[in-house]
């Protein structure tokens, strides 16, 4: 049976401005080009996790003028039949700028995506259940609710919590009810700054591995993936043998310590520097692709169904493999949507370790 992946997903028009280089306090600059794209970060990596091959569904919210995003998510393979139109609210929009090396800065109007509210979370999970994943960001309202009634039904959470907030911790945000967190070394960061006794570990190679391990240890996440932009990506798995012998993994993979936590260690995909155009969706499509990979790995292996247990240290190096060749191409591309690619190109990538 194929795990389904539920989307609790922002869906946003991207109005995207090519300029020399970002913005600065006081300045007026001209673009030297403008697009406009669906985008979102739930909605890009939902595009991402169907592209790949998952069987999801996205549950968000949209105004009359975000109908043709919803076709276009429908036409990526998502189903898209829990997105509500509203009448008297705007779609979620985003302002990027994109300088000439790719980088960008992005300023949110959250409109619709600030809609969802805790009886629409309750009412979206009623047909998902024990096995299914639930994948999402912080671009929406509800994703407490989310995380609880998803929890209660069994499901796997994957949460990008990102745009990370000040008040995560002070707030009891439902983290110990996580399976699998994704973020950057940035929130990362803002994540450990608001936990007591947590050691930044100043100026250490191995600081964002050893400020994860202690947050896994803290909340009891199953596991926690740090992406580092053009450093690559660094991930911890708890892993369910007793036997601290045993090996799951690869060469990239090794025991870091007594608890039996594995940490993963990922390069970035071999791309030139020239090649690099955008990185709006770079991180979404990472998200994407590893959760449905993940779903995907699961499917052959039906023994504990419904836990983690089944999410071994070797399917989550795969899966951010996959991953990392999947957001590689995106930042060759211009947009969010049109940047995201479909697997065959992924798989290809990773095979040629070259891209064309």
């Amino acid at each position: 049976m194929q795990r389904k992946i539920v989307s609790l997903a922002s869906i946003n028009i991207d109005e995207v401005y090519h300029v020399p280089h970002i913005v600065k306090p006081g300045e007026t600059l001209s673009s030297m080009h403008r697009q406009q794209n669906a985008g979102g970060k739930g909605a890009n990596a939902s595009v991402a996790a169907a592209r790949a091959g998952g069987n999801v569904s996205i549950v968000g919210k949209i105004g009359k003028d975000g109908l043709w995003v919803r076709d276009l998510l429908a036409s990526s393979g998502a189903n898209t039949d829990q997105i509500t139109v509203l009448d008297d609210t705007a779609t979620g929009h985003a302002i990027i700028q994109v300088d000439k090396n790719g980088e960008n800065s992005i300023v949110l109007f959250p409109g619709a995506n600030y809609q969802i509210n805790e009886e629409d979370a309750r009412k979206a999970f009623a047909q998902y259940g024990t096995g299914d994943w639930l994948l999402l960001t912080n671009e929406t309202t509800g994703v407490d609710e989310a995380i609880r009634q998803a929890r209660s039904c069994g499901m796997q959470i994957l949460w990008n919590p990102a745009p990370m907030p000040a008040n995560m911790i002070s707030a009891n945000r439902p983290v110990d009810l996580v399976d699998i967190l994704v973020v950057n070394e940035t929130e990362l960061l803002h994540l450990a700054q608001q936990l007591d006794d947590i050691d930044l570990y100043e100026g250490n190679d191995e600081r964002y591995a050893k400020i994860a391990q202690q947050i896994m240890g803290l909340f009891g996440t199953r596991a926690i993936i740090v992406t580092l932009g053009s450093e690559g990506s660094v991930g911890l798995v708890r892993r369910a043998s007793t036997n601290p012998h045993e090996v799951h993994v690869g060469s990239q993979a090794k025991e870091c310590n007594k608890d039996e936590v594995v940490v993963i260690r990922m390069e970035c995909a071999p791309i030139k520097k020239e090649q690099i155009k955008d990185t709006t969706a770079a991180g979404d499509t990472w998200v994407g692709y590893f959760a449905a990979e993940l779903a995907r790995l699961q499917n052959g292996s039906p023994e504990s169904v419904g836990s983690l247990a089944s999410v071994t240290p070797a399917m989550v190096e795969h899966a951010m493999t996959l991953a990392t060749y999947a957001s590689g191409i995106t930042v060759t591309r211009p947009g969010a949507f049109p940047s995201i690619p479909v697997r065959h190109e992924v798989e290809a990538f990773f095979k040629r370790k070259e891209l064309l």
